[in-house]
Parts: structure tokens; sequence; C-alpha cells
């Protein structure tokens, strides 16, 4: 820890420094990088912001945790991950999971950096977009620790869900990206076959409350809102990248 935090006060200082903590899963953290980069408008390599990525795929299962299936807190893992990360200098923390963020509030309270919240930057972008109500495709935990749910209804949007039998399609989509899936055509049709349930149903647009759905999503359609988009623009504002 010495060396990094030697490191962090020779380098890392001079400019604004993100810190991920990623691993939950590790497709959804590859994908964020990615928004990151492809959202930077740069003239040389140099420009591009600093980031410092701690990947914790060992982390426990947030939704067996949340839906009781599990007495393993992930918590004390994400705990330990961000204080990390502040510790080595990033400036500001950025979660690529939708479902961690149920510990939000706990977490704050460990570090003295930001940490940006994907629940309300999403909340944020849909009423820019006036759009009274949707449907929210997200994993059990998310669903059922109503993380979502609160700052939309905050917001004044109505949130819908999908059946119990989309949602376990959903389920089992999500668990198979996190094994390290290929995204099949097969997945892509469920997915937009689920959205197009929602949609006959009077949802204007459909959350895409899980990151490994937005993996899904970047080859399907795009009216899906794109939570991993949204966190990669918060996270270039955070660091103060102008281009943006």
């Amino acid at each position: 820890m010495n060396t990094m935090n030697s490191m962090s006060k020779e380098l890392l200082n001079k400019k604004p420094l993100l810190g991920v903590v990623g691993g939950m899963g590790t497709q959804a953290t590859a994908a964020f990088y990615e928004k990151l980069h492809s959202q930077q408008n740069v003239t040389k390599e140099q420009d591009y912001i600093d980031v410092l990525l701690y990947s914790i795929p060992s982390t426990p299962d947030r939704t067996a945790f949340i839906t009781g299936q599990s007495t393993e807190n992930p918590l004390e893992h994400l705990i330990k991950a961000a204080q990390t990360l502040e510790e080595a200098g990033a400036t500001c923390i950025a979660i690529p999971c939708v479902t961690s963020h149920y510990f939000y509030m706990d977490l704050v309270k460990e570090v003295n950096i930001p940490i940006l919240n994907m629940l309300d930057e999403t909340a944020g972008f849909v009423s820019k977009k006036s759009i009274k109500k949707v449907n929210l495709l997200a994993t059990d935990g998310t669903i059922k620790g109503r993380v979502f749910h609160s700052v939309f209804e905050n917001n004044g949007i109505e949130v819908s869900v999908p059946s119990k039998e989309n949602q376990c399609k959903l389920m089992a989509m999500i668990y198979e990206i996190k094994r390290g899936a290929a995204i099949s055509q097969e997945i892509i049709n469920t997915l937009n076959s689920i959205s197009d349930d929602a949609l006959k149903n009077g949802a204007e647009a459909d959350i895409l409350g899980c990151t490994e759905l937005c993996i899904v999503a970047n080859k399907s359609s795009p009216r899906f809102i794109n939570t991993l988009g949204l966190l990669a623009g918060s996270a270039l504002r955070q660091v103060g990248n102008t281009e943006q």
C-alpha cells in the first residue's frame, strides 16, 4: 500500500482519477470501460481520463443476499474496494453494477470521495425525456430491494416490472452472461420480446437496470435506456473531461 500511496502522490494526483469497483460482472465492467473510451473525444492518447480499476468478481452474490437466499453480505467487499481506491488516489468512484447500489447509502459513509449514483443519473435522464412510465429490466435483487423504484417514484415516474415468467428468463440471461456466455441471437430476441410485452402494457421505455443487460442491448434495439452509458457520461463529467 505504501508503494501505491507514493505513486498516487507523484503521478495520480496530477489530474482527477476515476476509481472503478468492477467485476460484478466482468463483461459488464469491460463494457463500461469501452463506453468511457467511446464517449471521449480527444486529440491525443494523453488526453484520456486516468482510470484505476479494482475488479472483485469474488464479491458475494448481491441478489442472493437481498432476496434472503444467502447470508453472505457483499457490503464488506464493496467497502474494502472503495477504501482501497481512495487510498490509491481516486478522486471519485463508479460502480458499474446496479444491484450493488442497494448498499449505496452504507457505502458512501465509509469513504471521503464521491461515489457516483447510477440510480439518480438514470432517473434524471428519464425525467428530462418527460417519460412517465418505464419498464424495469433488472435482477430479482434490484426489484425486491426497490433500489430503482424509490428513485423513479420520487421523480413522479411509474415503474412496471416483467411478468414472473419473463423475470425468470431475464435472470437466466443475466447469469449466463456473468458466466461468460456469448451474446447469442437467442438472447437478443428474448430481451426484445420481453420489451415488446412491456411496451404493449403502456411503458414508454425500458430501463436496463442490470449492467449485463446493457451488453445485450449494445447488439439490440436503441429503444432501451442504457444505464452503463449514463454512468460513463456521469463519470466523465465528474473527473472534468471537458469534451463531454
